[in-house]
């Protein structure tokens, strides 16, 4: 009998390390989800009338209309961009994005961001605070969801950031998909 125990407990050790996959983690489902487009026109000493953006800050000094030329690495931006539901710049806004993003790579093109959406519509009341690094060449990138308030009172999440067009320094869309995963 004294033979039989250590023999089983071996087999169950066995059977729990095979069964255990540690690759595999837990899939949780977003408590609610959300879909926006933001859109950014970047001051160039022509578009006053209709930017929504600004270069503040700048390595090249003076010069705040032209981004700079390796990577656009220096340049700071702030903004108060339109939100909309669809992907049309002249649909009614349902909200802005205020905050700043700025360009901290040397060698591709990434900036972090950091900002708040303000949505005031029949669909949705309250604030989005986001932020996190964009690597802007891969096709989806994901930042942190910190927080809000109204519609939106301590929610987190991940947003996950598509390029949905990019016209040269101009004019830039984002498809940004959010799911919230702690909401109250």
């Amino acid at each position: 009998m004294s033979a039989k125990v250590p023999i089983f407990f071996v087999f169950v050790m066995l059977f729990a390390l095979s069964s255990a996959n540690p690759s595999k983690r837990k899939q949780y489902t977003p408590c609610k989800n959300l879909v926006l487009y933001y859109h950014d026109i970047i001051y160039n000493g022509k578009n006053g009338a209709n930017a929504t953006s600004s270069i503040v800050a700048a390595p090249q000094g003076a010069n705040l209309t032209k981004l700079a030329p390796q990577f656009h690495f220096g340049d700071l931006i702030v903004f108060d961009d339109p939100i909309t539901l669809d992907n049309n710049l002249h649909s009614k806004p349902i909200g802005r994005a205020q905050g700043f993003y700025m360009y901290d790579t040397k060698n591709a093109f990434t900036a972090w961001f950091s900002f708040t959406l303000i949505l005031n519509s029949p669909y949705h009341e309250g604030t989005i605070t986001l932020a996190g690094a964009d690597p802007t060449i891969k096709k989806t990138r994901d930042i942190s969801v910190t927080g809000g308030t109204g519609d939106f009172f301590m929610h987190r999440g991940i947003a996950t950031l598509i390029t949905d067009t990019f016209q040269g320094d101009a004019y830039f869309r984002l498809r940004i998909e959010i799911k919230f995963y702690e909401c109250w």
